[in-house]
């Protein structure tokens, strides 16, 4: 539901966030809070703009998926480092929790059109069985989009016309705003960073997130007054096929208006492999050598 309560709280100082982008090593510091006046009255001229971000009004409620298209809005058109986790824990029966799976993705934007986007390997759930995707990493130029696989066979290599896909960059961490912010109790603190106004939009409780039960549920978003979430972070508890489970997801935007986006090492072995035909349409495995017996 779109329209939640509101509870305006005090000062939140937020602790280092643990994402790290491509290299392993943070793309910057974390953003800390310093006290700032917490708006709670309406402006006396009702044609000036709400100092509250987007979809969280003056009135006391916060709508995700205004949040969400204010977001997108603000992410069009700029340069950035955006990078994701979601980790899977499993219960070990003696009170701690062990990790199943690790997911990451990490995009680094010049523009639309020129960009590197990495995943690691992904586990996915077939409805039969466990499968698996490899790890993947695509580097467009402008001109020409390689992509490049890596499983047991080795890497393989794919090129096609250059596409824009800045915008699916921006729907994903939108659609990740509108899922994880849409449970009630939510609250709110305001602070600067660098200056400049910042939110903390904040809910705990439980419900029910990407179709299942959560419960012991904490999230928890970065936001500028314009609707950019700069950061958020998830965690819950649930239960799969009988087994207790704990989801910890976070994405969080660094570098924003300055990034440069270089070739990456294995650019110069993908265009060997490709050939030097047609490489906008083109695809070629680049077999690993193997033991001898």
């Amino acid at each position: 539901m779109d329209g939640r309560a509101l509870v305006v709280v005090g000062l939140v100082v937020l602790a280092g966030c643990s994402i790290v982008a491509d290299g392993g090593e943070p793309e910057g510091p974390a953003e800390t809070l310093t006290p700032a006046p917490v708006p709670t009255t309406a402006p006396t001229d009702t044609a000036a703009p709400s100092p509250l971000p987007p979809g969280v009004t003056t009135g006391g409620t916060v709508s995700p998926s205004a949040l969400a298209s204010a977001h997108v809005r603000e992410v069009t058109g700029r340069s950035y480092v955006w990078a994701e986790r979601r980790r899977t824990l499993t219960a070990t029966g003696d009170g701690n929790w062990t990790e199943a799976r690790n997911r990451t993705r990490t995009v680094r934007l010049e523009d639309g059109d020129t960009y590197r986007w990495s995943r690691s390997r992904r586990v996915v759930w077939t409805g039969l069985t466990l499968g698996y995707q490899p790890a993947l990493d695509r580097y467009s130029d402008g001109d020409t989009r390689y992509v490049r696989e890596q499983d047991v066979d080795g890497p393989l290599y794919r090129a096609r016309p250059a596409t824009n896909d800045s915008q699916i960059v921006a729907l994903v961490a939108a659609n990740r705003v509108q899922s994880y912010l849409s449970l009630r109790n939510v609250s709110v603190s305001v602070g600067r960073t660098d200056g400049q106004r910042r939110y903390w939009v904040e809910s705990r409780g439980g419900g029910v997130v990407d179709g299942e039960y959560a419960g012991n549920y904490s999230v928890g978003a970065v936001v500028t007054p314009e609707g950019f979430v700069r950061r958020l972070s998830v965690t819950y508890t649930t239960e799969r096929r009988g087994t207790p489970t704990r989801i910890e997801y976070e994405f969080a935007y660094r570098q924003v208006g300055s990034v440069t986006v270089s070739p990456p090492d294995w650019l110069s072995e993908a265009r060997a492999a490709l050939g030097e035909g047609n490489r906008s349409a083109a695809t070629a495995r680049l077999a690993t050598p193997r033991r001898p017996g």
